[in-house]
């Protein structure tokens, strides 16, 4: 192997091996000792499987990544953990390792998660490090898209780690115009790039590679193709002043260079380029691909990661969602996988419900004097207005929008938002006694088809998809003064979902459209960094830094995590984003 292959990954990785699950990249496991025995396509299926995939055999048996467990492993799945359980969404009650400070931004630099979704994406990195090392002039289009992931990879170091090692090729980092600004002084080890410096290689890389990812969606529809990278270029400008912020001030947040008319600009090529689903709900059913009679989703669906109960298998991907919000007794989500363990916050529930009262029988009974005593008025209040109850069928038309894909099936005295401290059990009759998500399942929109398997799902995972192009385009304009032509594209995904039109905007409206519109998707926590509204005491939620009421602070330092302390142990360029860690 090259060099950067044996001193790339000081957290602990395996071996890897080969297996590829896409579409045309269909091939066999092979000796990965022998670099010249690897096929550029059997690679190739390797770094696309890392996206949906945990390892040489699904769901599990042999992982990439050791330490951990491998259901916990996955890309998806690890940054997902990250981004929604500390966040206003979702709560998580089982206790895995390193979940428990997670939920409550307790996290220091040996937690298990932290260390996870970093192994995953240096892993991830390495991968298409080899191929470009040794491949790159095999075909230009695979090349290019194998530098997307390298760049997706990087992405999401650079938004949750901020700073990180810099590994790229040896002919690359010889032509890099910056590599005299690396950090640390041994040349053996990698060095380390500022946030500010990764965010310009980033955005470069995509610029470099628009106009060379040829693939035709149609044909090769797992694929990336261009108008992924103007996706990611969009959210990069997005998040231009996150990233390029100044580490060393106390709460660098938004204190960079804004790029809200870039934001515009490739926002608009991505919404051009696509058309949205005809229904929401369809971007999260079974035959979310593109061989469905019925179901239109993938004509928004810009990066789906492949899912095939039958070939395709893991339970860090589709099956992690599925599984986790459901339990017997609700309407069938089309397989039998039932973990009972994810549950709706209140201030999910709040964003399509905003009159459902929040009052939880079990801790009152357990402390009637925190209770009834300060919180009559309250009681009174539930009293006047139970809480809708049903299925989704229901839930949607009491909402008045197609996304509220909820169950709620207890009266208002027997029933809570507040659900995430009824002994973090997760018996049915305890599930049963809150708000259930039911956004997503492997029921099938087709009645031609039905799911492969009924253990695992053939849900797609779609990774991007157009709407984020709507909401990064409202989210910018508004940031450069015109709110009409914000409000006219948040509306637009509104009127999708069946939903009465905006009429004003602020930032309070631009946050709860992107919880509206992607709640429990795995990227709650880097919307509301960017909107200032996760550290602080700007904007309070349930169990918010482990206060029931949401009225403490999440330290400032958490706008990003540490680098997990093995690396930085084994690796002396290596520092901490902030002092903080």
């Amino acid at each position: 192997m090259k060099k950067y292959i044996k001193i790339g990954i000081f957290a602990v990785l395996t071996v890897f091996g080969m297996t590829a699950c896409v579409q045309d990249l269909n091939v066999e496991s092979i000796d990965p000792n022998n670099v010249s025995a690897i096929s550029p396509d059997q690679l190739l299926g390797k770094i696309y499987a890392t996206l949906g995939t945990t390892g040489q055999q699904g769901p599990a048996g042999n992982g990439d990544i050791e330490g951990l467990d491998e259901g916990t492993s996955s890309l998806y799945r690890m940054t997902y953990e990250l981004n929604e359980f500390p966040s206003d969404q979702v709560y998580w009650i089982w206790p895995d390792v390193g979940v428990d400070d997670v939920r409550k931004a307790s996290w220091t630099a040996d937690n298990a998660l932290v260390r996870g979704a970093y192994c995953r994406y240096i892993f991830d990195i390495t991968l298409c490090n080899t191929y470009l090392e040794n491949y790159a002039d095999y075909d230009a289009a695979k090349t290019a898209e194998v530098r997307f992931i390298r760049a997706l990879n990087y992405w999401y170091l650079i938004d949750m780690f901020g700073s990180c090692p810099f590994n790229i090729t040896e002919a690359e980092l010889d032509a890099y115009a910056k590599a005299n600004e690396l950090m640390g002084d041994y040349d053996n080890y990698p060095k380390q790039i500022t946030r500010k410096n990764l965010y310009d290689w980033i955005v470069a890389e995509l610029l470099a590679i628009e106009d060379q990812l040829t693939v035709d969606r149609n044909t090769f529809y797992y694929r990336v193709d261009k108008v992924a990278a103007q996706m990611l270029l969009a959210r990069l400008y997005l998040n231009a002043q996150v990233y390029t912020a100044d580490p060393a001030q106390e709460y660098a947040v938004s204190t960079g260079t804004p790029e809200w008319a870039k934001a515009v600009e490739y926002a608009e090529k991505v919404i051009n380029a696509t058309q949205l689903a005809s229904e929401y709900k369809y971007l999260f059913m079974g035959d979310n691909d593109n061989r469905s009679k019925v179901n239109d989703a993938y004509k928004e669906i810009i990066l789906p990661v492949a899912q095939e109960g039958s070939h395709i298998q893991s339970y860090g991907a589709s099956l992690f969602l599925l599984a986790s919000f459901n339990t017997d007794g609700l309407p069938s989500w089309g397989i039998t996988q039932s973990w009972k363990c994810m549950r709706a916050r209140k201030q999910l529930v709040s964003l399509f419900f905003p009159k459902a009262k929040n009052w939880n029988v079990s801790t009152a009974l357990e402390n009637p004097t925190g209770w009834f005593t300060t919180n009559e008025a309250l009681m009174k209040e539930i009293a006047a207005c139970p809480n809708p109850l049903g299925d989704a069928t229901v839930l949607t038309e009491a909402a008045q929008d197609d996304r509220a894909l909820f169950c709620n099936y207890r009266e208002y005295n027997d029933s809570s938002l507040i659900i995430c401290n009824l002994n973090r059990e997760n018996a049915t009759d305890k599930f049963f006694s809150g708000w259930l998500c039911t956004k997503f399942t492997n029921n099938m929109a087709d009645p031609d088809r039905v799911p492969t398997r009924t253990d695992q799902p053939d849900m797609d995972l779609p990774l991007m998809r157009a709407a984020e192009a709507y909401l990064t385009y409202a989210e910018a304009q508004f940031r450069l003064g015109q709110e009409g032509l914000a409000l006219n594209k948040i509306n637009e995904l509104r009127a999708r979902a069946n939903a009465a039109p905006l009429t004003t905007i602020n930032e309070n409206t631009i946050r709860d459209e992107w919880g509206r519109e992607f709640f429990a998707e795995g990227r709650r926590r880097t919307d509301l960094v960017r909107l200032d509204m996760f550290v602080g005491k700007k904007y309070g939620w349930e169990w918010k830094a482990n206060n029931l009421f949401g009225q403490d602070a999440i330290e400032s330092h958490r706008v990003v995590f540490p680098l997990p302390l093995s690396d930085v142990t084994a690796n002396p360029n290596l520092k901490q984003y902030t002092d903080k860690y």
